[in-house]
């Protein structure tokens, strides 16, 4: 998975530059549909338009304009060439630009050159050497070539079907959605009254009934009625417990609860469904792979740091950090 380059980087501050300085609209740009980030097209770094070094005070370059070159500023060209990189660039960007469209086209130039005009400006007027300019591309740069360096580790590290597979079939507990547990309860100040009220139960007396004429619970006149839950948040973990293997309409035994001694029946429930792997094995693959990229950069991580051996500063670490972990 390629990261964005610098190339890239200036695509995406033209789109937000055109957005700003020429509204959407001229550009022909709708609503934006959302897409996960393994579906991001593939954006293969590509030269920006030819400049050569400059700083302050240089000589402007002077002479005829080239024949493929569409603007020159000071010592800046951009080629017919470097324009079509562009647009390419902003096509992959934003899917709904219309990179034919003369409009379109005419808005990136104008902003290119926007942008090339401020540019020169801060060359001139040495903003370029402000401490706060060369930390941010100082940043930038090390950005870049960590990227550089984990795309280059990573490219050959996917995930397989058959992995995605294999993590599906051992975690189905992870993909299936949760039971939602319609119970009802009776509760007896006493193991012996819980009992005769069980037998009467499984004598066919009617629950809700029972529970409404014998049962201390404070929901005993709603036929001792609970808010449903989903499995594992009963209301304490012996209930969870007495009724986890019961369908829908049995009754469990007298187990004891905060309250007392008590009975629940499973009224009704809901839920339980396994997604299919077909379903998710898009996002399996993409998770999984992932995992793989990130294993292979921290044991990467590993090996350098034992032959780099960094020097730790413990007693300074402590003051500013924190305590480390041993």
């Amino acid at each position: 998975m390629r990261k964005p380059g610098a190339t890239t980087y200036g695509a995406l501050c033209l789109t937000l530059g055109l957005a700003f300085l020429t509204g959407c609209d001229l550009l022909g740009l709708g609503p934006k549909k959302q897409s996960s980030s393994q579906n991001q097209p593939e954006v293969t770094a590509a030269p920006a338009a030819s400049e050569v070094p400059v700083s302050p005070g240089s000589p402007v370059v002077s002479g005829p304009l080239p024949s493929d070159a569409l603007v020159r500023i000071g010592n800046w060209t951009l080629t017919s060439e470097d324009f079509n990189t562009r647009l390419n660039l902003l096509k992959q960007q934003l899917p709904d630009f219309k990179e034919n469209d003369p409009a379109s086209k005419s808005a990136v130039l104008d902003e290119l050159v926007r942008q090339q005009l401020l540019v020169k400006e801060a060359e001139d007027s040495d903003v370029g050497n402000t401490k706060e300019i060369k930390d941010a591309i100082e940043d930038f740069r090390k950005t870049l070539l960590v990227q550089e360096i984990a795309s280059r580790l990573t490219k050959d590290v996917v995930a397989t079907e058959d992995d995605a597979r294999a993590y599906y079939d051992a975690n189905k507990d992870k993909f299936t959605d949760p039971i939602t547990w319609h119970v009802s309860q009776i509760v007896a100040g006493d193991e012996s009254t819980a009992n005769g009220i069980l037998v009467q139960i499984l004598q066919g007396g009617n629950f809700a009934q029972i529970a409404q004429a014998q049962s201390k619970a404070s929901d005993a006149a709603a036929g001792g009625k609970l808010k449903a839950f989903i499995t594992g948040k009963a209301p304490f973990d012996a209930m969870q417990i007495a009724i986890s293997n019961l369908d829908t309409g049995g009754v469990s035994g007298v187990f004891k609860g905060p309250e007392g001694f008590y009975i629940v029946k499973v009224d009704s429930k809901t839920g339980g469904t396994l997604k299919s792997f077909a379903d998710l094995k898009k996002d399996l693959i993409y998770g999984l792979t992932m995992q793989k990229q990130q294993m292979v950069i921290l044991n990467h991580l590993k090996e350098l740091s034992e032959k780099e051996k960094p020097e730790y500063n413990k007693d300074l670490i402590e003051q500013v950090v924190g305590k480390l972990n041993p």
